[in-house]
């Protein structure tokens, strides 16, 4: 089939209307359903009846809502919210379709609810904003990924290979500045002190420091720079100016949730993190 017309079929089968139009909404859910099934089995991820996922999707209850200034999350069935239990791993990320991820680790590591905050308002950012789904748009009209996506239901090792795709894949610049600025309103309309964001960067930047210069284990959508800290206490001054400051205004403490972030950290750290059936199988993923 010529070039042309193969991308022509490959745009009318996603619901484009051209190549540089959008992912449907049921196809992002989609994507996302295969790249969770493909996470669990690399991770370990808590139970559903833990209480520390209880807590996580109670935490990300204000933020989804603050969110939907930005986008409806009825448009992708809502946030799915999962803890990976790894207590090495200094993270949190999301997948298209609202899949959201949390780690043991960086739990451990916050000192406050307002950091969680604004580093899990900036991966809301990510999927308000549909960075994720750009980068896969941008791989299926370069035919990197089109095949994958048109196979019917998202077969496994389409699933397997977009994962690979986006673990890959760096956002841009822009894109970081994006969910940086959407983060911080979110995290700021949810209640939090948005400072929280430049709060955990400067905990990471410690971490780094501590390990002799070698970064703690955390996805390339976190770099804790000097540079980083300085744009996002800019993004903060000029939106919120002296009716947002430091450790006085906003809360700092957990908005919603049935356990504190104490109560929260002494559960995992009791090692009794139920964890969920049939995760984290493959060889090479890490639990506590």
């Amino acid at each position: 089939m010529k070039s042309w017309l193969r991308m022509g079929v490959v745009c009318a089968a996603l619901g484009l209307g051209a190549c540089g139009g959008l992912i449907s909404n049921t196809k992002e859910v989609e994507i996302g359903t295969g790249v969770d099934r493909e996470i669990e089995t690399q991770f370990k991820i808590a139970a559903e009846d833990d209480p520390i996922t209880g807590w996580a999707r109670d935490l990300v209850g204000p933020l989804s809502q603050a969110s939907a200034q930005f986008r409806d999350p009825q448009d992708f069935e809502g946030y799915k919210v999962e803890v990976i239990v790894d207590d090495a791993l200094v993270n949190a990320f999301a997948a298209p379709g609202g899949y959201t991820y949390i780690s043991t680790g960086l739990i451990l590591r916050a000192k406050t609810c307002a950091e969680i905050a604004g580093v899990l308002g900036h991966e809301l950012g990510h999927v308000t904003e549909k960075h994720g789904v750009r980068q896969l748009e941008g791989a299926i009209a370069g035919q990197m990924l089109a095949d994958a996506v048109l196979k019917d239901g998202l077969a496994k090792d389409a699933a397997t290979q977009i994962w690979a795709f986006l673990q890959s894949t760096q956002f841009s610049q822009a894109h970081e500045t994006e969910a940086d600025n959407v983060g911080v309103q979110i995290a700021h309309d949810a209640g939090y002190n948005p400072f929280g964001l430049a709060d955990f960067f400067r905990a990471l930047l410690a971490l780094e420091k501590q390990s002799g210069g070698s970064p703690p284990r955390f996805l390339s959508s976190h770099p804790a720079t000097s540079d980083r800290i300085a744009a996002v206490t800019s993004i903060i001054e000029r939106k919120y100016g002296a009716s947002v400051v430091p450790e006085r205004t906003q809360t700092y403490a957990c908005r919603g949730t049935r356990m504190t972030l104490e109560q929260a950290r002494s559960h995992i750290e009791s090692g009794r993190v139920k964890v969920k059936t049939g995760t984290g199988e493959r060889k090479g993923a890490e639990g506590n």
